[in-house]
């Protein structure tokens, strides 16, 4: 009788509107599992992983995050679709926890999301660090009884979004990149904000050298992205389909959505938001205020809590329609 309820709840939820989707048929759990080191140049990392619980959240404090999910708690009966996110670089070089609401929202509608801490690592090494945090979950025995393995889809928010294209199929081409901010100095975001703030260009993989992983996503969420490293013939085998989100105050240059809106093979479905960069971000505590205020501040009239709701809804329905 379980199992019946949460496959029935799960079917509800996936043919929903975007609103009704909001109405959650679990709540969220979260764990953090550590990630073993798969190569001499890759160290070990440590993953998040959202899930759905059948008990009430008890919400805790990590650092300036205040985290809606409760820790370790066991997860619902039956299988569920995987979210695979790739948070965005900057000058710290990023964090899950930022986007802690949206990962507890898609945990409540019945996703399990693996969110790996890329840390200051270099481009080319997240992607690495996404597939070995989702190897990392389909061996542990929490949860890879649990996986819909066939039902596999991805997240990526800002740099993050160039690592789920990646992982899709595209090929990086820094050479296209640095071509791209000779001749564009104005868009900073693009072109000075890797992890660590300030550092070259990401390095394409070198011929012979490793090759880039792939994964099975069947279908891609990409919030205001990172694109730049990708021409036309670098995306031809990324065909599954996109929902691509675009802050209107965005700073990061509008030729990255130009991009990808052009030379997909299938256009992604373009969803504005209002806000800048970080709208996607969590609603920031004090400290985080204190902390950041680049990520937290928003212009006058913006309601943070209101998108959130809005573009949680939309990315529901999407991956609900499309795992």
């Amino acid at each position: 009788m379980r199992a019946t309820f949460v496959f029935v709840a799960i079917s509800w939820l996936c043919f929903a509107t975007p609103a009704a989707a909001q109405i959650a048929a679990f709540h969220a759990g979260i764990a953090r599992l550590a990630v073993p080191t798969q190569a001499e140049a890759q160290p070990p990392f440590d993953t998040l992983v959202w899930y759905p619980a059948p008990v009430e959240e008890t919400p805790w404090q990590i650092g300036p995050f205040t985290i809606a999910a409760s820790q370790n708690t066991a997860i619902a009966t039956g299988q569920f679709p995987v979210i695979l996110l790739s948070h965005g670089g900057g000058r710290t070089g990023g964090n899950p926890y930022l986007l802690g609401d949206l990962s507890a929202r898609l945990a409540r509608a019945g996703f399990i999301v693996v969110a790996p801490f890329h840390g200051k690592t270099q481009f080319l090494q997240r992607p690495q660090q996404v597939g070995a945090a989702f190897a990392a979950v389909m061996t542990d025995p929490r949860f890879k009884s649990h996986v819909a393995v066939n039902r596999t889809g991805m997240l990526g928010f800002s740099l993050g979004g160039a690592v789920a294209l990646t992982l899709a199929g595209g090929v990086p081409n820094a050479r296209h990149l640095a071509a791209y901010c000779a001749t564009h100095p104005d868009d900073t975001q693009s072109c000075n904000a890797g992890p660590g703030g300030g550092n070259a260009a990401p390095t394409a993989p070198s011929p012979g050298g490793t090759a880039l992983p792939r994964l099975p996503v069947k279908s891609l969420v990409l919030l205001d992205p990172f694109a730049m490293l990708f021409q036309r013939d670098e995306l031809a085998a990324v065909t599954m389909p996109i929902l691509l989100v675009r802050p209107q105050q965005s700073r990061l240059g509008e030729d990255n959505v130009r991009l990808l809106m052009t030379s997909l093979p299938q256009p992604p479905q373009l969803r504005p938001v209002a806000g800048g960069h970080f709208i996607f971000t969590d609603i920031c505590s004090l400290a985080l205020r204190a902390e950041a205020p680049e990520v937290c501040e928003d212009a006058a009239g913006i309601d943070r809590a209101a998108i959130h709701a809005d573009f949680s809804a939309v990315i529901v329905d999407f991956f609900c329609n499309t795992l």
